[in-house]
Formats: C-alpha cells, structure tokens, sequence
C-alpha cells in the first residue's frame, strides 16, 4: 500500500473508534466505520488508569478527567474463607467509556471519515477496501475464528443503593481454581459496576448470590463473553484477500489481560500501534506484530500460570519464574495498571485460589 488508500474499520468500541479518528484527522487516507450497534452502548463503566487512559486520548486534546466516574484509593481482594489483601491503586478510575467512544467517533466524522452505524457487514460487502480493519472484538467478523480460542462468558449489572454500598472502593473475589471473579467497581457515591466471569459458566450462580447478600436495584443490565486467549496465541492476526490486507486489533486479536480479563487499555494501545504502521501509507505487518509482541509481553507469562492453576499443576517454584519476569518487567509500566505491581500479590492470589 502507497499513498492515500481507502480503510475500512468493522467495529467502532475502544480501538476501532481510536483508529478511525486518528487516521482521518491526522492523514489523507479514506476512512470508513462500520459498527452493528445504532449508538455506544457499554452499559456499565469500566475501570483503567487515568495516567494511561490520559496519555492515550492526548492526539485527540480530550481532558480525561471530564469522562471519569470514580477514583479509588484501593483495591480489595477477598479471598473465600481466607481472608483479603488491599493492593494500593496508582490512578485507578470508572470512566464513561459510552461518552469516550461517542467523542472520538464524532471527531472521525468531523474529520472526513464515514461512519455506518447498526448494520453488520462482512468481507464481501467490503471488497472494494485497500486495507480492512477488524476491531469487532470477541465476535472477530472479518478475520478467521482463532483455533483453540478461550472466550468467558459475563454478566454485569449498573447497581444503585439506597443505603451504604457493601464495599468502600474497588474489590474483586477471585473464583476458586481461579476461574474467574466477581468484581464490585464504584461508579459514584451510591452507583456500582456489580459484574463476574467464569470459565467454567458459574457466573450467575456468583453473582446472584452477591446480589442477595448485598442488596441494590440493577438499573442496567448485559451478558456478553471476553476473549481470554491472549495475543500471541490468536492466529491469524491478518491475512490477504487479492490486493485487500485484513488485519486484528483490540480484542480480536487477544489484547486482554488475562489475569483481570481487563482490555481497554490493551485495545487502545493496540489501535494506537496500528496507527503508527498505517499512517505513512505502507503496513508491515511483521513490525506490527513484534510491536505488538513488545508491547504485550507481560500477557503469555501470566496466562501460562493460570493455565497452570486451571489443570492443578501450579505451584509456586513451578510457575514463580514466569511471574517474577512478568513482574519485573510490569513493575516498570506500573503507572498503566492503575494499581501498585507487587510480586507478593501476585503469589497471594494464585496461593489462595
């Protein structure tokens, strides 16, 4: 590809609506968005580090801190029957990802770009493309499916309290075998982000029952699935259809913490590399994919070690060298967490799940 070529971008969520914003404000490319869903609809807020998030939307001049819902101070982790660590936070925030999306895909169209919103499309509707984005997350609608894929299921409730919330600030309560967890993230003073994901499908089982012991009124509600193989393992990251280059990003292709199923920042930081090998006109794939591979490092060591966990082969001199290199590298990049990067947590979370 050389010169002003035409883009299209399946999927409009974090990376897709980054990407297309960048790319229609900063070059002369055509760019095209497509999205099956009418309008941002997230449901509940999510949580990221407000110092990565606001680095990440600088291009763009958005003040970070106007989209923010909550900060915390920690992060409990309680552990059935065995008790709670408190893991300090860096930055940790609830956002309102629904009005980020909104305002970087508005900034696409005020830039040129031509935004097709609820209407699914396919590779055959998109013959006439130089270059096609898929950023359709777990769906993956343009790229093959991934061999061996590992996708949780979900379920999340916006919850609103009358009285006190049961928890002061951020918690998670890891599933035994660590197949998961419910998570309880504050969205303001009586509103919360209640939500779980389990490999082995217990989901509503666990968080109903948080529910019924803790009370409150879901006002919103959504189920959907999380890709938990993480990139490196989700093959074909691009492929070629004639002249027509179709590459991954964001979800599709595995960017998602797997110990915390978190992708948010992942997926932006994905985007903002594709845009990097985009912008000049020409894509190598082989640079994106060792930028990729230098950027999300940290992700195979941990998945090797919940792999571990999930078959009951994990033990601490087993898997400790994987985490302590994963730790010693992440602990560098501690500011994009949110939280402060402990190799102690990360041993008290596998011992005592």
């Amino acid at each position: 590809m050389v010169g002003c070529i035409r883009v299209a971008v399946v999927g409009l969520g974090v990376a897709g609506s980054y990407f297309a914003a960048r790319l229609s404000r900063e070059t002369r490319h055509e760019v095209y968005g497509f999205d099956m869903l009418p309008y941002p609809d997230s449901k509940c807020a999510w949580g990221g580090s407000k110092h990565e998030l606001s680095r990440i939307l600088k291009p763009f001049d958005m003040d970070f801190e106007e989209y923010i819902l909550y900060e915390g101070r920690k992060l409990h982790v309680i552990f059935d029957g065995k008790g709670e660590r408190t893991i300090p936070t860096v930055g940790l925030v609830t956002f309102d990802k629904n009005k980020v999306e909104e305002r970087l895909i508005q900034l696409a169209a005020e830039s040129g770009a031509k935004i097709t919103r609820g209407r699914r499309v396919s590779l055959e509707d998109l013959s006439n493309f130089d270059l096609i984005v898929d950023a359709s997350g777990v769906y993956r609608s343009i790229l093959p499916r991934i061999s061996g894929d590992i996708i949780f299921p979900n379920l999340e409730y916006r919850v609103e309290y009358e009285g006190q919330p049961p928890y002061d600030d951020f918690t998670v309560i890891p599933y035994p075998g660590l197949t998961g967890y419910t998570w309880f993230f504050p969205l303001g003073p009586k509103v919360a982000h209640v939500g779980g994901g389990d490999k082995l499908h217990r989901q509503k089982e666990y968080v109903e029952e948080f529910m019924l012991k803790h009370g409150g009124r879901r006002i919103k509600t959504i189920a959907r699935p999380i890709r938990l193989l993480p990139f490196g393992r989700t093959q074909p990251v691009s492929i070629r259809r004639g002249d027509t280059h179709i590459v991954g990003v964001g979800e599709a292709i595995g960017t998602v913490f797997p110990l915390l199923g978190e992708g948010i920042i992942p997926s932006f930081q994905s985007a903002e590399i594709l845009f990097e090998c985009v912008s000049t006109g020409s894509l190598d794939i082989d640079s994106y994919i060792s930028k990729l591979k230098q950027k999300f490092f940290y992700f195979d060591p941990i998945y090797r070690a919940i792999l571990a966990k999930w078959q009951g082969k994990w033990s601490p001199t087993r898997t400790l060298p994987s985490l302590l290199y994963a730790y010693l590298k992440s602990k560098r990049i501690e500011e994009r967490f949110g939280i402060k990067v402990r190799i102690t947590d990360f041993l008290e979370i596998f011992r005592n799940t």
